[in-house]
C-alpha cells in the first residue's frame, strides 16, 4: 500500500492544489508551505474550517510564503516538482495521526496536524506570522473532531438502559464519535454517570463537569491514586463542583444533550490515549483532558493542584 492510498478525495485535492501553488511560485519542489495553501485553499474540509476560524487568509498566507522564501527564477512543470523530505515527513505524521485516532482515512484535518506536530519550516513560519499559534491550531482541529457526532438523546439512552455498565457499552457503542468507542469500562461507566448526574441537576446539557463527577462517583482507582498522590480530598472536590454548578430548578429536562466542550474533551482523551500506546480511553485519560479543557470542571480540579502537568508527571511515573 502506498502512502496515498488512505488519503481521501479532499486530501488528495490539497496535494493537487498544493503543486498547483509550487508552480505559481516556479519552486520545483512541494514543501510544507504549499501544502498548507493547499489546505487553505480546499475551502471545504476540516483543515481549512479551522484555518478560516483562526482568520488564515489564502492571499495573507501566499504573501507570507513569497516574503519568506519568494519566487523560483524559472518556471517548473509539474512533471518536475518533487515532494520535499519535510514534506514526506508530514505525511508520514499525518498518517500517524489518523492511526492514532482510530480513523480509516488520511483527511485534511490529519495533514494539518502534521504540520502541526513537524513544527518547524516556511510553513510554522508563515502561521506565526500571521498570529497563528502552533497548539491553538491543534486545540481547535482537536475541538471541530470532537464536534462530528448529532447530539444524544437522554431519553434513547434510558430505554437502553444508561446508568448500568450494560446501559454504559450501548451508548457507547451507538455513538458515532471514534474516540468514544475506545471507552474502556471504567470510561464507559463514567459516562453514563454523567448523564444521571446532569439530570439530577436539573441541566439539559451533559458537561465536563458531570463526567468529572462521574469519574469521582464511580471509586474508579486509578483516579483516586492520582488524586490520592496529589494530596486532593475528594469530598472537597465535590462540593467545589457542586458550589460552582449547583443544581437548577424547575422540571427534569425531558431530553440531554452534550455540551460541545465534552465533545473536545473526548477527542483530547483520545489523542492522550493514542500518544501513550494505549488502545483504550480509560479514565486518567479522561481526567488528564478534563483538566486541560477550559471550565468549571478544570478550575475545580486546577484549585486543589490537579494541574494537567501534575497529572501528567504522575502517569508518567505511575503509567500501568
Amino acid at each position: 500500500m502506498g502512502p496515498f492510498d488512505r488519503f481521501n478525495d479532499r486530501a488528495k485535492r490539497v496535494l493537487a492544489l498544493a503543486q498547483d501553488e509550487a508552480i505559481r511560485f516556479n519552486h520545483n519542489y512541494i514543501g510544507v508551505e504549499h501544502l498548507l495553501l493547499g489546505l487553505v485553499r480546499e475551502g471545504e474540509g476540516v483543515a481549512a474550517r479551522v484555518l478560516n476560524s483562526l482568520g488564515v487568509e489564502l492571499s495573507r498566507a501566499r504573501t507570507s510564503v513569497e516574503f519568506i522564501i519568494g519566487r523560483g527564477d524559472a518556471t517548473t512543470s509539474p512533471s518536475e516538482i518533487t515532494l520535499s523530505p519535510r514534506t514526506k515527513r508530514v505525511i508520514e505524521l499525518a498518517i500517524d495521526e489518523a492511526r492514532k485516532l482510530g480513523h480509516s482515512h488520511v483527511g485534511t484535518e490529519h495533514l494539518l496536524l502534521g504540520i502541526v506536530r513537524e513544527g518547524q519550516g516556511v510553513a510554522s513560519g508563515v502561521l506565526e506570522s500571521l498570529g497563528v499559534g502552533l497548539e491553538k491550531v491543534r486545540h481547535q482541529v482537536i475541538a471541530a473532531l470532537g464536534q462530528q457526532h448529532p447530539e444524544t438523546d437522554m431519553a434513547a439512552a434510558a430505554s437502553a438502559g444508561v446508568g448500568t455498565p450494560a446501559g454504559a457499552v450501548h451508548m457507547a457503542r451507538s455513538h458515532p464519535t471514534a474516540s468514544v468507542d475506545r471507552f474502556d469500562g471504567s470510561s464507559q461507566r463514567a459516562l453514563a454517570r454523567a448523564y444521571w448526574e446532569a439530570g439530577r441537576a436539573n441541566d439539559k446539557e451533559v458537561a465536563p463537569h458531570h463526567l468529572l463527577r462521574g469519574l469521582l462517583a464511580g471509586e474508579d482507582l486509578w483516579v483516586q491514586k492520582i488524586l490520592t498522590q496529589l494530596g486532593v480530598d475528594l469530598s472537597s472536590l465535590v462540593a467545589t463542583i457542586d458550589t460552582a454548578a449547583p443544581r437548577s430548578d424547575g422540571p427534569r429536562p425531558a431530553s440531554l444533550v452534550e455540551a460541545p466542550t465534552l465533545s473536545e474533551i473526548f477527542a483530547r482523551a483520545g489523542l492522550f490515549a493514542a500518544e501513550r500506546n494505549r488502545a483504550s480511553i480509560r479514565s486518567e485519560h479522561l481526567l488528564l483532558a478534563i483538566s486541560s479543557t477550559a471550565g468549571i470542571a478544570a478550575t475545580a480540579l486546577n484549585s486543589v493542584g490537579a494541574t494537567p502537568k501534575r497529572i501528567l508527571e504522575i502517569l508518567e511515573r505511575m503509567d500501568r
